[in-house]
């Protein structure tokens, strides 16, 4: 009976790390708008997570620590995707074996993501995406506050969440600096159409 366990749980740690693998490549190509290949990647970890299911069911000691943990990341590339691709913030239903903790744990991940893909919006001086993603970032963090988060891996990740709260305000301060800096310029430069003074000719 022991071996059989350990055989089983052998098999949910290799998996698991194929469902981490394939749901980081899917974070790193909608980094680089390549969308179908991240929801081919999402499918494949899908499929992996729908044959482990039914081990991890008949056996919960199954479920920490390897599978558990891909499940995070699993939710933070689907939490991800719905961000560029559908405008919202994915529900815990979109990852139905995810668990209310794991699905939390992906979201507070989601952020850093979030963070990273609104440093490159500035570099297009892309306002109002930055400005979006610190919205959305806010608006995890007040929905956040009303849990009572004791010491543990969750709590870590929220605490986390306030310095990206603050990077992402300090983006949204050093592109107003830089659209004045723009602005003043042209001014300084005379944008405007030279006038010539009344009286006739000079």
């Amino acid at each position: 009976m022991l071996r059989r366990f350990d055989e089983q749980r052998e098999t949910v740690i290799k998996q698991s790390r194929d469902i981490q693998k394939a749901a980081k490549h899917a974070i790193f190509s909608l980094h680089r708008n390549a969308f179908a290949e991240a929801d081919s990647r999402i499918a494949s970890a899908m499929k992996v997570v729908e044959e482990l299911e039914p081990l991890v069911r008949a056996s919960p000691a199954l479920r920490g620590g390897a599978f558990s943990g891909a499940l995070e990341e699993l939710a933070e590339a689907v939490v991800f995707r719905g961000y560029l691709v559908e405008k919202r913030l994915l529900p815990s239903s979109a990852l139905p074996m995810a668990e209310v903790e794991e699905y939390l744990g992906g979201v507070l991940d989601f952020t850093g993501e979030l963070n990273r893909y609104a440093i490159l919006r500035a570099t297009e001086r892309d306002r109002e995406a930055v400005q979006r993603a610190h919205d959305v970032v806010e608006a995890i963090f007040s929905a956040y506050i009303q849990f009572e988060l004791r010491n543990g891996n969750l709590r870590k990740k929220y605490d986390a969440l306030k310095y990206t709260l603050l990077k992402l305000e300090n983006t949204l301060y050093e592109l107003s600096l830089t659209e004045a800096g723009g602005m003043a310029s042209r001014k300084a430069g005379g944008g405007g159409r030279e006038e010539r003074p009344e009286g006739g000719d000079m």
